[in-house]
């Protein structure tokens, strides 16, 4: 518990210190607003244009839009430092601070990397999202609710697990680590849409390599009860995946942090 409090404790000191440079952060939060927008815009151009897509509607899709952009919006605001930090930290010796406070070093890194700026995208996709519940209230009722809150909260851990991954490959090499971003970026512009759409290895990827479809695609099938090419029951309960990811990436993290040998700065 005293985890946790120190957690908020130190976001709400990095927001308010976010927020000593108001312009900067207005400007920066309009930012993110404009880049879901213009994505947003171009989703609707495609289905304005073709009504529909492999038995998918414009009205499902907001499901699945309003899911991933969301689940990555969130782990951007809170996890982003494993991507962005990890190397500086280590190769500067400034790693060693983390260690040596009695403090979980993965909650350290997220409250430091807190980013303010992140919520424009997060507040538009729970916009959208919560629009597609309503274009879709008929089919969400009773266990319904509860599997979008088991898929949304699956979503964001799939995504934080992926920055911490970003963050165990630093400890091994401080350069080039940004080739995750391929996967992470990647995986929100592909699975925002439906699955059934692309290629079948690219299907593959997203599935078994990162199992972005286990918080996008098979669960929100399940809900709206289309056929897959698994039962439905496998589609509800596909975003446990997810849960068991973000252990086993928590597990990897601290392993490899033994092995941490520092600069000496």
């Amino acid at each position: 518990m005293g985890n946790i409090r120190l957690y908020l404790r130190i976001i709400f000191l990095q927001l308010r210190g976010q927020l000593e440079y108001p312009l900067n952060a207005v400007v920066g939060f309009i930012n993110q607003f404009i880049v879901f927008f213009l994505e947003f815009t171009a989703m609707w151009a495609l289905f304005y244009r073709f009504g529909q897509i492999k038995g998918w509607t414009f009205n499902e899709v907001f499901l699945t839009y309003g899911i991933i952009n969301l689940s990555f919006a969130m782990a951007e605001v809170l996890m982003r430092g494993f991507e962005t930090n990890m190397t500086s930290l280590i190769r500067n010796g400034d790693y060693d601070r983390y260690l040596l406070r009695p403090r979980n070093t993965v909650l350290q890194i997220s409250a430091f990397s807190f980013q303010f700026v992140r919520l424009g995208r997060a507040m538009q996709s729970i916009v959208v999202l919560c629009i597609g519940i309503v274009m879709n209230a008929g089919s969400i009722t009773g266990v319904e609710w509860i599997i979008l809150l088991f898929t949304v909260v699956g979503g964001w851990l799939l995504y934080a697990s992926l920055y911490i991954i970003t963050g165990i490959i630093s400890f091994k090499i401080m350069q080039y680590t940004e080739f995750m971003s391929i996967f992470i970026q990647g995986s929100v512009s592909t699975m925002q849409y439906p699955m059934t759409i692309f290629p079948a290895w690219i299907r593959n990827i997203f599935t078994y390599v990162l199992p972005a479809t286990t918080v996008s695609y098979f669960p929100i099938s399940a809900i709206l009860d289309k056929s897959t090419s698994v039962p439905r029951i496998v589609g509800f309960g596909a975003p446990a995946v997810c849960y068991i990811f973000f252990i086993i990436s928590i597990w990897i993290f601290f392993k490899v942090e033994k092995s941490y040998v520092s600069s000496g700065s």
